[in-house]
């Protein structure tokens, strides 16, 4: 199958409203990830016409965080947008298989995908789907966020979203639950879940229905973490209902960044002494040779 000059090879992923096949790009030669927006029941006829001005937004970033978006096409009635093919495991299957990250593992993670949004914010651009599934952990090491398939400029935003809310429900902000306001306070939210989920292998708000978990973050704090250890106060500020009192990306990055540094200077004096106490060993021990 083909479109354009992309050869669709084989599907590596699917979704609710999209799937992914693995690629080629005949022209320059390369794997590409190729998105295919699926027609929806619902969606209102110029939905296309969004999805490839929200790509080509996510088009503006260029950062090494980041997956980046090569083109945008329509074709037989649907949205393709063409992705940096990169060779990797999500961070959900990553957690599903080995369990919750150390905290250390964890934060690696946090400042990466920070980075990244922090990047996109300055850009003007939005994610509106933070969450582990779109974090990558690549094959040759670097962590990514990727699927900005969603994205929509900030500068755009003039009030509530219209169409169906695309998001997944444990980790969608409460404002864009309620109201379906976007803003980066509310990708700092889905952030702060997907960190959670990091830590503790279950989302914040754990419930049996979708409508539960949308609406529990309006009836009391997150469920209780048992493994985050240092970072438990930055994934609360950052699951705050009020988007005013959440960090934003930087901030949470410097955060993030001082509690490791705090945390870390206890185990270094520790090392210290004892390299201390061995090396007096040591020539006390050679002291007592000579004498002898």
């Amino acid at each position: 199958m083909r479109i354009d000059r992309y050869r669709l090879d084989r599907v590596i992923g699917t979704g609710g409203m999209s799937r992914v096949w693995l690629a080629h790009d005949d022209l320059l030669d390369r794997p590409v990830a190729v998105k295919e927006i699926l027609p929806v029941a619902g969606l209102d006829v110029a939905a296309g016409t969004r999805t490839v001005a929200e790509a080509r937004a996510a088009a503006r970033l260029a950062h090494p965080n980041v997956v980046r978006v090569y083109d945008v096409l329509l074709g037989g009635g649907r949205a393709w947008i063409i992705m940096e093919h990169v060779p990797c495991r999500d961070l959900e299957a990553l957690v599903r298989e080995r369990g919750p990250l150390p905290p250390a593992e964890a934060a690696r993670v946090g400042l990466a995908v920070l980075t990244g949004l922090d990047a996109a914010h300055r850009a003007g651009v939005l994610h509106r789907d933070v969450k582990p599934h779109n974090v990558l952990i690549a094959d040759d090491g670097r962590i990514l966020l990727g699927d900005f398939g969603v994205a929509l400029l900030a500068d755009r935003v003039q009030g509530p979203e219209s169409g169906p809310l695309v998001a997944s429900p444990g980790y969608v902000a409460p404002e864009r639950a309620r109201d379906g306001e976007s803003s980066a306070a509310g990708d700092l939210w889905s952030f702060g879940a997907t960190l959670y989920f990091c830590l503790e292998a279950r989302p914040p708000f754990a419930r049996p229905t979708a409508a539960e978990q949308l609406a529990a973050p309006f009836a009391g704090p997150p469920d209780p973490m048992v493994n985050a250890g240092p970072l438990e106060p930055v994934v609360a500020e950052l699951l705050q209902v009020d988007p005013a009192r959440r960090p934003s990306a930087i901030e949470a990055a410097e955060r993030i960044r001082a509690l490791q540094r705090v945390h870390r200077s206890p185990a270094v004096v520790f090392v210290a002494w004892v390299m201390a106490f061995a090396l007096l060993g040591g020539i006390a021990a050679a002291l007592l040779t000579s004498l002898a």
